[in-house]
C-alpha cells in the first residue's frame, strides 16, 4: 500500500490534467523514499514470513526482530526449529506488551515452549514469525499528510532554475539551499524509530 496516492497529491497540487502523472508517480516514490529514510520505518507494511536467529535473535525468553523490523500486530504464525514446532499464541507475549508496533516475542514463564535451534543443531534462521511487517497496516494520517507535502514540495521543485545543491550569492546575499519543508520534518520526527 502506497502512504499516498497520485489523485491526492493532485488534488493537494490542483492539477487536472494528466500531463504530469509519470513524474507524479516518480516523485511519489521519492518522497516515500526520503519518509522511510529519515525514519527508519515501513508504513506500507505488507504480510510476509521473517526469519530469526535462535541464539543471536534471542535473549533470556525474549525474541528481538532484528534492526528496524516492527510487526504492526499480532503474528498469524510462530514456527519454532525445524519449522514443524507451532509456538501457540498463549506462550508469548508481544514487546512492548500490549502496543504495537512491536519488536519483541516474549516467552511466558508459564509456557514450555522455548526458543530453540533446528534438531541438526543449526540455529540460523531457526525461528519463522509471520505477520504483517511494518509500523502499521495503513499508515497514520500524519504520515499520509507528510507523503502528500513532500510529493508536492518535489513537483514544485522541478520548476526552480537554480542550483538547488549548494549556496547561491546575489548581489552580495548568500542565499543557502533548500531543505525539506520544517512542517515535513515536525510530522516525522515523533515517528523516527529510536535505537539504543
Amino acid at each position: 500500500m502506497a502512504l499516498v496516492t497520485r489523485a491526492d497529491v493532485k488534488t493537494y497540487l490542483g492539477i487536472a490534467s494528466t500531463d504530469d502523472d509519470d513524474l507524479l508517480d516518480d516523485l511519489i516514490a521519492s518522497a516515500e523514499s526520503i519518509v522511510a529514510d529519515i525514519t527508519h520505518r515501513i508504513f506500507d507494511a505488507t504480510s510476509s514470513v521473517k526469519k530469526f536467529d535462535a541464539e543471536a535473535d534471542v535473549i533470556d525468553a525474549t525474541l528481538y526482530f532484528s534492526s528496524g523490523l516492527e510487526l504492526a500486530g499480532e503474528p498469524s504464525a510462530v514456527s519454532n526449529g525445524d519449522g514443524s514446532a507451532l509456538v501457540a499464541d498463549t506462550d508469548y507475549v508481544m514487546v512492548p506488551l500490549n502496543r504495537f508496533p512491536a519488536y519483541g516475542l516474549q516467552m511466558l514463564p508459564s509456557s514450555s515452549s522455548y526458543w530453540q535451534g533446528k534438531s541438526n543443531g543449526d540455529h540460523v534462521n531457526a525461528i519463522s514469525v509471520t505477520g504483517v511487517w511494518g509500523y502499521s497496516a495503513t499508515p497514520p494520517s500524519a504520515i499520509n499528510q507528510a507523503a502528500k507535502r513532500l510529493s508536492a514540495f518535489l513537483y514544485r521543485q522541478r520548476d526552480t532554475n537554480a542550483d538547488t545543491d549548494r549556496p547561491l550569492i546575489v548581489d552580495g546575499v548568500t542565499i543557502l539551499p533548500s531543505a525539506l519543508p520544517h512542517d515535513v520534518e515536525r510530522i516525522l520526527a515523533p515517528y523516527v524509530l529510536r535505537t539504543y
